[in-house]
């Protein structure tokens, strides 16, 4: 069984849940939904060897991940942001492969929480 404290920011997230109070369950769904259409964008910006694309969806789902306190997957998507923004793109496919495993894990809990 996988552990809510594992993935996420326990404090941030009861927080979260008591300000959006029956919102919350909405969040979480346009977080899903969202993410997973921006999974296959990271792969295929890095296919294209597109550093400032793989960047900027990587900083706007480290935002993403962050809002809904998913640390560790905000974390695993700074460090790919920061290889786009160096364009150190090389192990990316390994960074990239790390937050699809993180976000299934994500996922699984959040939709544990509606």
């Amino acid at each position: 069984m996988m552990s809510l404290a594992e993935h996420f920011d326990l404090e941030s997230l009861d927080m979260l849940r008591e300000v959006m109070d029956d919102e919350f369950a909405d969040l979480m769904r346009v977080y899903i939904d969202d993410s997973r259409q921006r999974m296959p964008l990271l792969s295929q910006a890095l296919q294209q060897q597109d550093a400032k694309q793989l960047r900027e969806l990587a900083h706007s789902f480290k935002g993403a991940s962050s809002n809904v306190s998913a640390n560790v997957l905000a974390q695993l998507c700074y460090q790919l942001e920061m290889a786009g923004r160096e364009e150190q793109l090389a192990g990316a496919d390994a960074l990239i492969a790390a937050i699809e495993a993180e976000y299934r894990n994500v996922e699984i809990l959040l939709q544990d929480m509606m």
